[in-house]
């Protein structure tokens, strides 16, 4: 059920890029894998800030803002230089065809980005959610599909020793949220028993031993 809502969304987010056009399609599905991509990398940073609580619910309503403010920011900034001074034009089958089907994959990209929101809280574990699609053969595949426009993303702005895959990020995200006092503390280690005291352990050291006296030569 939930995939077939996904294909619903995406054909109305389609349906919606066929009105703006390819030019301000563009634009729209770029600035939404920008926010995407922030928010599931800048979702560390934020939830470890003193003022946000630990609660179950910390991760999801922290890439939530992220997400929505970097759009409304990337958003505002395409508006005043770029889409909002001038307009490219396309043929119409161009912007029937590919324009569509961009519009499409811009639409189950933010469905799926909202099934991960969904995915790491613990209403994922209701009864009544996974009855209505929430399955693991679903959650792969939202998580395939997102981890695809991540690394794209990744191959260009992060290095290849930094490099950390969209698939390696989400699973340790899916895992559960770390404790916020356990996080970024080292282990100590484990201060053995004081060595034991020879003396009382019964232990005996090696006796120096002297040699003979030697004898009176005047005897």
């Amino acid at each position: 059920m939930m995939f077939w809502i996904g294909i619903l969304i995406g054909g109305t987010f389609a349906w919606f890029a066929i009105k703006l056009r390819f030019y301000q399609t563009w634009t729209l599905a770029f600035n939404i894998i920008i926010s995407i991509y922030l928010s599931l990398y800048l979702r560390p940073v934020i939830v470890n800030i003193p003022a946000v609580g630990d609660t179950p619910y910390s991760n999801a309503l922290a890439m939530a803002a992220i997400a929505l403010a970097s759009f409304l920011i990337l958003h505002g900034i395409s508006y005043t230089f770029f889409t909002g001074q001038f307009n490219v034009s396309f043929p119409k089958i161009f912007d029937a065809v590919v324009t569509g089907l961009l519009g499409f994959l811009a639409g189950f990209l933010v469905w799926s980005f909202l099934c991960l929101l969904i995915y790491i809280t613990p209403v994922s574990q209701n009864t009544f959610v996974k009855d209505i699609g929430f399955t693991d053969q679903f959650q792969q595949t939202s998580i395939l599909y997102l981890s695809r426009f991540c690394n794209l993303v990744n191959a260009v702005v992060s290095s290849q020793d930094n490099e950390q895959s969209a698939e390696q990020t989400i699973n340790k995200l899916l895992k559960g949220p770390e404790p916020k006092k356990a996080r970024g503390k080292t282990p100590e280690k484990p201060t053995g028993p004081a060595e034991p005291n020879n003396a009382k352990t019964g232990t005996t050291k090696q006796k120096q031993v002297c040699p003979p006296p030697e004898p009176n030569k005047d005897t």
